[in-house]
């Protein structure tokens, strides 16, 4: 599997939350987005929207790379090299969403 961590909070933190940009065996793009609570479990989640394989092409070809380098991609216009605030997780998400409404693709979300 490719993958890419788009973003990480600060280990200090109450919440984690982690962003990751993958293609699994199925050449389908994954965007899995998790979030824990120290002090709130019960807020816990873990997002996961997934293209499939001929979407997953298709957008590889309007952003003219490889399939391969879709997470990089992604990574590149909306990931966040350093370790931050939870808060910021919320916009990194939906930044690596919309770049897959921009090319025109859908994706299934599902939430556990």
């Amino acid at each position: 599997m490719n993958e890419k961590n788009l973003f990480s909070t600060d280990a200090d933190c109450s919440a984690q939350a982690e962003i990751y940009a993958s293609i699994d065996i199925r050449k389908r793009l994954v965007i899995e987005y998790s979030c824990s609570y120290d002090d709130a479990p019960q807020r816990d989640f873990d997002r996961r929207a997934v293209v499939d394989s001929e979407d997953t092409a298709q957008m590889a070809a309007y952003y003219k790379v490889a399939v391969e380098q879709l997470p990089q991609l992604i990574f590149e216009k909306c990931g966040i090299a350093y370790a931050a605030a939870p808060a910021e997780a919320d916009g990194v998400f939906k930044q690596a969403l919309n770049m897959i409404l921009d090319a025109r693709v859908r994706y299934k979300m599902s939430e556990f």
